[in-house]
């Protein structure tokens, strides 16, 4: 090995330790004793970040950096929360008030025309009569969800009336549990005169809102239902013909409802999210030293488009490495515990924009921070929740089958400011040796460090055969860390200096080296918990030789 090709390891040695190669080849010649410059480097922390492939840093305009991991959740369509209102088809009826009693009272048979005023002097023909008869139906719907309202914007209501009667019937049907969308919002009603005849009422339900809250007297005491009431009017006189067995009769048959919105109560229905993971390399280049952050956050930016609040367990959030994992735990919501609220809708409207909610997750709520002292290579993002997660009882909520749904992003932002106890990074690079250095007597490497990066490191050189070491090793502090203000941030330079004598041994054994492992141990100061790293932090490295030839 040539001269010139020892002063070039020299410099490789320095440069792989997070410097970098010399760009140009550096002339050089021997005369006895020498002193000679090899060159200088100024070096980033921002390209020490990028040379160890950390491809998560982000810098700032201000030169701050840090890590940052985005994930996005969504939960399912969740359709489950639609009900769908099924076809209901029932019937009323109403019987004629003249009962076979009365005709017998009458002394005259079914069928019969009045012909008589008084069946006998000063006393009135019974047959002779107005009544006012009805009937209602309250009809519960087997729903899957306990509704209170809907808005319609599909399907029909059909009324079929059938009258038997030969004389006119004022009929009226009430639906109380029906209003109209306009601005009045009337209950619908219909008046009508039938006479033995039938007549089809057709109701586009389109038009109309429903209340299932009736219970066939007062509304907000029931669900699911629908009342419908029947009303006869008759008024029997001479010359009319009539029966025992007459009737008007109602069938009422709603099919193919669609609804724009349902009301009701969902309880506290499972709620399913998409489950990603955040695979994080960050921590593949410092072996087995310890990374504690000053305060690392997550930041949870949900949109919630349903009507009513998510509750998301984040107990299953779970940071993973090759030996170990650990659990988040939140101090949650509203007491509570592991639980993150996020509101939905208030009001609904068809252009109604979701509820977006924004919420940090940081050392005053969480043990975050342990999660990212494991150094983990996995962050599981194993979201389950739950709507209601404040349960009301009755709940008030709603749901619109076109909506938005429940999305979020998870946005994981770690400033470095941190504190680095023995953080290793190790590089091998490939000794190729050849020529005899024997007329080498002393090889003495000089570096002088001028360092702002508030981390000090110690540089270990390992000369390997085929993976064994050949104990040519020389451990010592190429720089020292800079001063730092009161934020952890430095200060300005720190200057250090540091001689490195390689012996005739130690020269000898270099010549069969194959491989060269560069151990670069990093330490924060030891008087201060954190220390923040900034890009424009650099180092610059002045280095020399001195040597002894002889010839």
């Amino acid at each position: 090995m040539n001269t010139k090709k020892l002063l070039l390891l020299c410099t490789i040695l320095i440069s792989s330790c997070g410097i970098s190669y010399f760009d140009n080849e550096i002339e050089m010649k021997w005369d006895g004793d020498v002193k000679m410059p090899i060159g200088s480097i100024n070096y980033t922390l921002s390209d020490l970040f990028q040379e160890l492939d950390v491809n998560d840093i982000n810098e700032n305009s201000e030169g701050n950096l840090s890590l940052k991991y985005i994930e996005s959740i969504s939960g399912d369509e969740n359709t489950t929360f639609n009900v769908v209102i099924e076809d209901l088809s029932t019937s009323l009826e109403i019987k004629s008030p003249l009962t076979p009693a009365i005709f017998d009272a009458a002394g005259v048979s079914s069928p019969h025309i009045i012909a008589l005023a008084e069946i006998a002097p000063g006393v009135p023909n019974p047959l002779i009569r107005t009544e006012k008869l009805s009937e209602q139906e309250v009809y519960k719907f087997e729903l899957s969800r306990d509704l209170e309202g809907a808005s319609f914007n599909g399907g029909e209501l059909t009324l079929n009336i059938v009258s038997t009667f030969s004389i006119d019937v004022n009929m009226t049907i009430e639906i109380p549990s029906l209003t109209t969308k306009s601005v009045n919002a009337t209950t619908y009603q219909t008046t009508q005169i039938i006479k033995d005849t039938e007549t089809q009422l057709k109701i586009p339900l389109e038009n109309y809102n429903i209340d299932f809250t009736h219970n066939g007297i007062n509304f907000e005491q029931a669900t699911n239902n629908i009342v419908i009431n029947f009303i006869a009017e008759f008024d029997f006189k001479l010359g009319d013909t009539v029966k025992d067995n007459d009737k008007i009769s109602l069938s009422a048959n709603l099919t193919g409802a669609k609804t724009e919105v349902i009301y009701g109560d969902f309880k506290q229905e499972s709620f399913s999210f998409s489950s990603e993971s955040l695979f994080i390399d960050f921590f593949d280049n410092f072996g087995q030293g310890n990374v504690r952050f000053a305060n690392p956050k997550m930041k949870i930016s949900a949109s919630n488009g349903y009507g009513f609040p998510v509750g998301v367990n984040l107990s299953k959030i779970k940071a993973k490495n090759n030996t170990s994992s650990l659990n988040l735990r939140y101090d949650g919501d509203q007491n509570q515990e592991d639980i993150m609220i996020f509101d939905g809708i208030k009001t609904y409207s068809s252009t109604a924009d979701s509820q977006i909610t924004e919420k940090i997750i940081d050392n005053t709520n969480s043990n975050f921070s342990d999660l990212l002292s494991l150094k983990p290579k996995e962050i599981e993002l194993d979201i389950i929740g739950n709507a209601n997660p404040i349960n009301s009882i009755p709940n008030s909520n709603f749901y619109a089958p076109i909506n938005n749904g429940f999305q979020a992003k998870i946005e994981i932002d770690v400033p470095l400011k941190v504190k680095f106890e023995n953080i290793i990074l190790t590089k091998s690079i490939e000794f190729n040796n050849g020529e005899d250095i024997e007329d080498i007597e002393n090889f003495i490497l000089v570096l002088n460090t001028e360092n702002s990066i508030p981390l000090s490191g110690r540089l270990e050189v390992i000369f390997l055969n085929n993976d064994l070491e050949l104990n040519v090793s020389k451990s010592f502090v190429t720089f020292d860390a800079a001063d730092i203000d009161s934020n952890g941030k430095s200060e300005g330079y720190k200057s250090t200096s540091t001689e490195i004598t390689f012996s005739e041994n130690d020269l000898e054994k270099i010549k069969t080296a194959t491989t060269i492992d560069l151990k670069c141990t990093l330490n924060s100061p030891d008087d201060k918990n954190e220390v923040t790293l900034l890009g424009p932090n650099d180092l610059v490295v002045k280095v020399a030789t001195k040597a002894n030839i002889k010839f």
